[in-house]
């Protein structure tokens, strides 16, 4: 680290819907008083101990990571991280490493979502380059903040929209909105193997930039047009409960395919189930009469939409599909078992299953691949508002059955928000056909 410090990185891997995850460990005795040995090794092997503050994966690309990583017994400010870039390598062929990189110039932390990694084909297959998108006091008006492999420098080149935005004119913000700024990042995208990174606001748009560029300018992109019965919550608060995005290849075509999540009422649940409704829901669910709101159990569907990568105009956002819970079908009998263990069973018989996924409360859609490479949405899910057991459950898109469930460790899940992202880093440690993508955990929660 750049205190002298040394420290070693671990991928562990699991097969989605399980979460991969990532350690830092710090050879030596125990030194400050943020070092702990939570989720470390067991006792009796007292010379690594795992960091107390886990590590951050900021982005992936191809066989790359980059990592924020909180210096071991620092005050937590802006200047108390390091940044690493991790290279995995399938052993026996070599040895997984581990850079850390000069200080950013500037500002020395990136926003989660501000900052890409990606891989670039040429140079012998050893170059990459990180781009971070600054904003500015101007809301038009940006900064690409860039570091270089081969020349182990950082940059700043101001940044402007090469026309326009369109977002403006397709998906303007609603006098009842609480997110007002112009662009939010939430999302990184990397259109397949160029060098073009999205800035992904869920709610609104993409701003499109080649990073390599030697005058580099932002393209922006509107996103589809919400759902009908998210309308009235477009712009509400966080966007991530309800929207994805990512480029994917299936069958050789490379396409950027974003999703919209509804929730619309169901039937009636039992009554050990009801519950009030939170005030900050936003649903989207209505009832002729306010005080039976509690009455009424909430299914989801999907549409998701697709556009060609090279992009082209908006309007070429294509509707591909919808995926709703009341016709997914659960035919694994592991999945089936593990459905009618939850509370929300309404009896022991096996065509019930399907109903108790679709009375877990559900969000959070994540889009990926499934073990067969098909399209998959992975969701996050809870028995009901209140439980802290939580799973991912995925979905295939071409088939709309259920492929996986599995159960969140709530030692590190405290609260009901998505921390993972889709990489496919694996398949450059393990050395398998037909091997899918991982899902690894960005950050970890401890009690």
């Amino acid at each position: 680290m750049s205190t002298g410090k040394s420290i070693q990185v671990s991928l562990c891997l699991g097969r989605p819907p399980l979460l991969s995850y990532l350690c830092a460990h710090s050879p030596g005795p125990v030194f400050g008083s943020t070092v702990g040995t939570v989720f470390g090794p067991p006792a009796g092997t007292p010379a690594v101990r795992c960091v107390s503050v886990p590590p951050v994966v900021l982005s992936t690309h191809a066989d790359l990571a980059l990592l924020r990583v909180t210096i071991p017994g620092a005050p937590l400010n802006d200047s108390s991280f390091d940044y690493f870039v991790y290279t995995a390598r399938p052993r026996p062929g070599g040895a997984s490493s581990l850079d850390l990189l000069p200080r950013p110039t500037g500002a020395s932390r990136f926003r989660d979502f501000d900052v890409a990694i990606l891989r670039c084909s040429g140079g012998g297959g050893s170059r990459y380059v990180i781009a971070a998108l600054r904003t500015t006091n101007h809301r038009l008006h940006f900064s690409l903040q860039r570091y270089d492999s081969d020349t182990r420098s950082w940059t700043m080149t101001p940044l402007s929209l090469d026309h326009q935005p369109e977002r403006d004119k397709v998906l303007p913000i609603p006098n009842s909105a609480t997110e007002v700024v112009f662009h939010n990042t939430n999302k990184l995208i990397v259109l397949g193997s160029t060098t073009v990174v999205g800035w992904v606001d869920l709610w609104r748009g993409i701003l499109f930039c080649d990073v390599l560029d030697e005058n580099p300018v932002l393209r922006d992109m509107p996103l589809p047009k919400p759902a009908r019965s998210n309308r009235r919550s477009f712009c509400i608060g966080s966007a991530m409960g309800q929207r994805d995005i990512a480029v994917l290849t299936i069958a050789e075509e490379v396409k950027i395919r974003y999703v919209d999540l509804e929730i619309r009422p169901g039937v009636v649940p039992s009554p050990q189930r009801r519950q009030p409704m939170d005030d900050d829901d936003h649903s989207g669910s209505s009832s002729d009469d306010g005080e039976h709101d509690f009455d009424v159990a909430y299914y989801w569907k999907t549409t998701v939409w697709s556009m060609p990568v090279p992009i082209t105009s908006w309007k070429d956002w294509h509707k591909d599909c919808t995926v709703d819970v009341a016709d997914t079908i659960v035919e694994n009998p592991r999945h089936c078992e593990v459905l009618l263990a939850l509370p929300t069973r309404l009896s022991t018989d096996p065509v019930d299953a399907a109903v108790s996924l679709r009375r877990m409360y559900t969000g959070f859609p994540t889009l990926g691949l499934g073990m067969d490479g098909n399209l998959a949405i992975f969701f996050l899910s809870k028995v009901d508002r209140l439980s802290t057991e939580g799973w991912v459950i995925e979905v295939g898109v071409k088939d709309n059955k259920l492929q996986g469930i599995a159960r969140l460790d709530d030692r590190k899940y405290t609260s009901f928000r998505r921390y993972y992202c889709i990489t496919d880093i694996s398949k450059y440690l393990i050395r398998a056909t037909g091997a899918a993508g991982a899902l690894v955990r960005t950050r970890m929660r401890n009690k």
